[in-house]
């Protein structure tokens, strides 16, 4: 917020009425359950991840086999997983980061057609004019760390296809 937003809001009588304390005390409310819907949204993500990881080595472990056979490393196989687990992340990261500018502007949308009149002291009092404000390194560090959850996520399949024997995966159909 600018130092102009802030002197104003300082000396604003809204700041001393009740009503003020009462919404800084509903937004910490809202955060908290958003946070936690987060929480549940990216574990059902690393679990839906590590689920679509195992089902790739159960289809492809005659080609593990194949790999082992020919001399491949173990850890070309780990990283071959970890990197498709990683991209997965990365996909699911642009998606969700893309989702949530597109609300970000529908709430600065639907805030700047006049709205509520409690709505409109907030949007007044916003920086740059918006409730609603993303910043670029926020969008970036959240695909950067849905990249790292899927690399994580991907890490227990990845140990798994290391482990199959080469004469099993290629006796297997």
């Amino acid at each position: 917020m600018s130092p102009k937003y802030r002197k104003k809001l300082r000396n604003s009588a809204i700041r001393r009425t009740p009503i003020w304390s009462g919404s800084k005390q509903f937004t910490g409310m809202v955060q908290a359950v958003l946070g936690g819907i987060g929480a549940v949204s990216l574990l059902v993500a690393a679990i839906g991840i590590i689920n679509t990881m195992m089902m790739s080595i159960y289809e492809r472990t005659r080609e593990i086999g194949v790999m082992k056979v020919l001399g491949c490393e173990m850890t070309n196989i780990r990283d071959l997983f970890l990197v498709e687990s990683g991209f997965i992340g990365l996909l699911g990261g642009i998606i969700g980061t893309v989702l949530s500018l597109l609300i970000s502007l529908l709430i600065n949308f639907l805030a700047a057609q006049g709205g509520n009149e409690q709505l409109s002291v907030f949007y007044q009092n916003a920086e740059g004019g918006s409730i609603s404000y993303i910043p670029p390194w926020l969008a970036l560090f959240a695909i950067v760390f849905a990249i790292f959850i899927g690399a994580a996520a991907g890490y227990l399949p990845a140990k798994r296809a290391m482990r199959l024997s080469p004469l099993a995966a290629m006796r297997n159909e």
